[in-house]
């Protein structure tokens, strides 16, 4: 990761992985950044896992796909379609499935399939006895396996629609700053250009088409970031179309001449307002390197509270029912873990 020697002085709430790093590094200076970096992306992931616990739509994305082989298979690749079964990957990120429906290629409706054990009766016995009727009206009964394999109980019949809503991991949160003289931006409006830059790098190579690629490409899993240029200002990136050019959602201002620093930062999926929660999360991660450190306790705590409340804003933002008195009279993960888990 890029070592950056004059931080500027956080002025503002973190909103990207650069705002948390200084929102950390302030508050337990001495550490390289990243030291900072790890601990800031577990507690990411530590957010993660108990936000997905919830009955929300946080890290929820829903996928059409069609059946591509003419061959009338039963299994299929979701993360990177490689057995080539059907017209496209369903995501890399997937983690999870929640539901898949299915539209047969003569179309109607869609119908609702069901999840069963690979041993179920009802599996066994139509994966025995496929005919041709089942393969366009159903029932459509599936079992997942492996590493987001899925196998149906009966072919499917080519240009069948599979519609799959699932959770999907978060990509971890990461930087890129100018690292030498040669490696600088400039702007003309909203329109950046680099000198020896890497944008596409803010991601993996396997994660290349979660890059933003303009203000009208809407997809739920594109990453967010933002430029911090001029000193502290921050601008969001509305799509990076190459190494060398990026654009703003709005224009830059004052220009950035040639030559002039930045940096690029990730933000994580989580609404703007949670954003330090994970920084509270990393800061009792931080502490606890001592062992014998008594901040440990004390910022558990608050990491543990702030989680608390976080979570109770996400479900009071999702749904109405249960009646809010009920719903948070002892915080609703205490009192229904049993449920959530």
């Amino acid at each position: 990761m890029p070592i950056i020697t004059s931080v500027p002085a956080l002025s503002s709430p973190p909103t990207n992985y650069f705002g948390l790093i200084q929102y950390v590094a302030q508050r337990i200076p001495g550490y390289d950044f990243s030291e900072y970096g790890r601990e800031i992306n577990s507690a990411y992931i530590h957010f993660w896992e108990e936000v997905s616990k919830l009955q929300n739509s946080y890290f929820t994305n829903i996928v059409q796909v069609k059946v591509a082989s003419a061959a009338n298979p039963q299994q299929f690749d979701l993360l990177y379609n490689a057995d080539g079964n059907l017209t496209a990957a369903v995501s890399p990120r997937l983690y999870q499935i929640t539901r898949i429906r299915v539209l047969p290629p003569s179309g109607g409706l869609f119908q609702t399939c069901s999840f069963l054990h690979f041993n179920d009766p009802d599996y066994v016995s139509l994966e025995a006895n496929p005919t041709a009727t089942s393969t366009q009206t159903g029932p459509y009964y599936f079992i997942i396996y492996g590493h987001g394999r899925l196998r149906s109980a009966i072919p499917l019949a080519q240009n069948t629609t599979l519609e799959v809503t699932y959770t999907y991991w978060p990509v971890a949160m990461t930087y890129l700053s100018n690292l030498s003289p040669t490696s600088s931006v400039s702007s003309v409006g909203s329109t950046v250009t680099g000198v020896s830059t890497t944008f596409t790098q803010l991601v993996p190579p396997d994660f290349q088409s979660t890059l933003p690629s303009g203000p009208t490409a809407v997809n739920e899993e594109f990453i967010q970031a933002e430029l911090v240029c001029n000193g502290n200002q921050i601008y969001r990136v509305s799509g990076i179309t190459s190494d060398t050019a990026l654009t703003t959602l709005t224009p830059i201002a004052p220009v950035l001449a040639a030559g002039s620093p930045y940096v690029l930062a990730t933000l994580p999926e989580v609404p703007r307002e949670h954003i330090r929660v994970i920084g509270s999360i990393a800061m009792a991660k931080m502490y606890s390197v001592a062992g014998d450190d008594q901040r440990v306790q004390e910022w558990t705590a608050i990491a543990t509270a702030n989680v608390q409340m976080a979570k109770d804003s996400l479900i009071e933002r999702q749904t109405n029912t249960p009646p809010r008195r009920l719903r948070f009279q002892y915080g609703v993960s205490r009192r229904n873990r049993a449920f959530l888990r």
